[in-house]
């Protein structure tokens, strides 16, 4: 027994098996997205572990480095000296006073932008950035002042600083004479290239498991103003000249804003161009900043989309059988009339 069909209903055969597999293309996207998805969270979960870790190992050496200036007694003494001594003797840059000081601080000067001693009203009278001299450094808002036992886990204020225009964060520390009498502060304008580049570095990977995969881009962005989000520094792989010119775009995404209101998560968002990407992001508390990694969607999802088109066009091919059997078959007419003996 055969069936026949008629033109008709091979063209709708054909445009049948269209919707058919238009809707299993769709639907083994969504399905391959899935594990795509988790995949992806979990790398980036242990991508921001790897550089959670790797920032508060920075911050506990220096720390440890802070620590170590405020034991070394030859550094407070000169400080005290500075702090107690006239203004004509301050004011001079190149007093010997002012020469040790600065070769005392120079075997940490790495991991900072400058140094200075402030008085306890906030002005400072010796800076290894010789413009800061003289200048007003508030004590509070913007300077964190705090005690060495308290500095490892205090919130440390994140602002722009209104001298160089960049992001910053300087701690004050309390400097005070043998009768314990607070004399002024020890002022440390953090390197935050160096805060930075433990992060990136960490991208740096060759062949590691972490590394294989979507590109990832991971990053530390705060907050320099109440309406105002940027990256914490230029990327750590800029020349001294590039990062100079380099511009502080303002950020915005849902994944910042929750990471800057203290939260701790992951997602499928748009970043700060409009990209659709799946992120996981930390707030920490020391720094008062967001941790960020994430990757575009269009990546993450890459095999799921070969998979979905691999199938739309082998049905889209088999869909064509139908017409092209409609195509061939031969127009159907009257019975032929049988000859008269």
């Amino acid at each position: 027994m055969t069936v026949s069909l008629t033109k008709e209903q091979l063209l709708r055969l054909s445009v049948a098996s269209v919707g058919v597999t238009s809707m299993i293309s769709l639907a083994s996207y969504f399905m391959a997205t899935r594990p795509l998805t988790e995949q992806a969270f979990a790398r980036q979960r242990q991508l921001l572990e790897i550089n959670r870790n790797r920032i508060a190992a920075w911050w506990g050496q220096e720390v440890n480095r802070i620590g170590s200036d405020l034991q070394n007694q030859e550094l407070v003494g000169r400080s005290l000296l500075i702090l107690q001594s006239r203004r004509q003797l301050r004011s001079n840059k190149n007093n010997p006073l002012s020469l040790g000081l600065q070769t005392l601080l120079e075997p940490h000067a790495a991991n900072r932008n400058s140094v200075s001693l402030l008085t306890k009203g906030g002005i400072v009278v010796f800076s290894t950035d010789p413009q800061r001299l003289g200048m007003y450094q508030p004590l509070k808002n913007t300077t964190t002042s705090v005690d060495l036992v308290d500095l490892a886990m205090t919130p440390l204020n994140f602002f722009t600083d209104s001298f160089s225009g960049r992001p910053s964060i300087s701690v004050a520390l309390p400097i005070t004479t043998a009768q314990q009498t607070r004399a002024g502060f020890l002022a440390i304008d953090l390197n935050l290239r160096r805060l930075n580049g433990q992060v990136t570095s960490q991208l740096k990977g060759g062949s590691t498991q972490i590394n294989k995969g979507p590109d990832v881009d991971a990053y530390l962005a705060a907050r320099t103003s109440l309406d105002r989000i940027t990256v914490i520094s230029p990327p750590s792989f800029l020349t001294e000249q590039q990062a100079a010119r380099f511009g502080f775009v303002p950020l915005e995404s849902k994944g910042l804003r929750r990471a800057l209101e203290g939260a701790s998560g992951e997602g499928l968002y748009l970043n700060s161009q409009s990209q659709p990407v799946i992120g996981v992001y930390q707030y920490l508390p020391n720094f008062r900043s967001a941790l960020m990694v994430e990757s575009l969607q269009y990546q993450v999802y890459e095999s799921a989309r070969r998979l979905s088109l691999l199938i739309l066009v082998i049905g889209l091919m088999l869909s064509l059988i139908p017409v092209l059997l409609a195509w061939r078959q031969a127009p159907s007419g009257p019975d032929p009339v049988p000859e008269q003996p």
